[in-house]
């Protein structure tokens, strides 16, 4: 039996972390030949909410399919690549009795698949409201603010008793540095961003999974480095 780690919850950001892709809302705009950037510099200068940026995002999805469903998504979303050694760090942390969860801006319907799938205790995430047939309505359901995951992850640690002194998190961007901020040790993972790599205790430069466990678990590996 594997001995206990001093840490007793880890908090994954999915997109760029989890998933081997950027975002899996760019991967559904990439499916339908689309762009938001108008959207999401307005987001950026505080001129729409979360709710009517993911709107605006959905819209484009439904101008290109009007009929696009539920189960359209899954298709689309199902050959997202994943990220290297998710099966084998799932296994591992849990191993030692690590809480695992997902907090991320993106879409719900794969932080769900990946939670089922590799045994994740938890997850929060966003995604499109479908009607009673199935049907995207063009709207988004909001549980991760998309500037903040600060509260998604306090209600985990409430959740399973776990205080930010034995809390991980890890994530690529300067959204991620929300979690940082209630956890003991901080992973920038393949940061795209300046400011998360500045507020991490460690960074991963590459793009493999793997490489948190001995940050995590004890010992280190010459490859994670700021």
């Amino acid at each position: 039996m594997p001995e206990r780690c001093e840490y007793d919850l880890v908090a994954f950001d999915m997109d760029g972390v989890l998933i081997d892709y950027p975002s899996t809302w760019t991967w559904v705009h990439d499916h339908f030949g689309v762009r938001n950037r108008a959207a999401v510099d307005a987001f950026l200068r505080d001129e729409i909410d979360d709710m009517e940026f993911m709107r605006r995002d959905i819209s484009l999805w439904v101008g290109k399919k009007p009929d696009l469903s539920r189960s359209d998504m899954a298709q689309i979303l199902e050959p997202l690549p994943l990220m290297n050694g998710l099966a084998e760090t799932l296994k591992e942390l849990k191993g030692h009795g690590i809480k695992c969860v997902i907090v991320s801006g993106g879409l719900d319907m794969v932080a769900g698949r990946l939670a089922e799938t590799y045994g994740f205790d938890d997850f929060a995430a966003n995604g499109f409201e479908c009607d009673q047939d199935g049907m995207l309505t063009g709207n988004g359901t909001l549980k991760v603010w998309l500037k903040s995951k600060h509260a998604a992850l306090e209600r985990f640690q409430r959740e399973f008793g776990i205080a930010p002194e034995r809390t991980v998190s890890i994530g690529d961007s300067f959204i991620d540095v929300s979690m940082f901020e209630l956890s003991a040790l901080s992973i920038a993972f393949n940061p795209i961003d300046d400011y998360v790599t500045e507020k991490a205790d460690h960074v991963v430069r590459e793009r493999d999974l793997r490489l948190i466990l001995p940050l995590i678990l004890g010992g280190r590996d010459g490859r994670a480095r700021r």
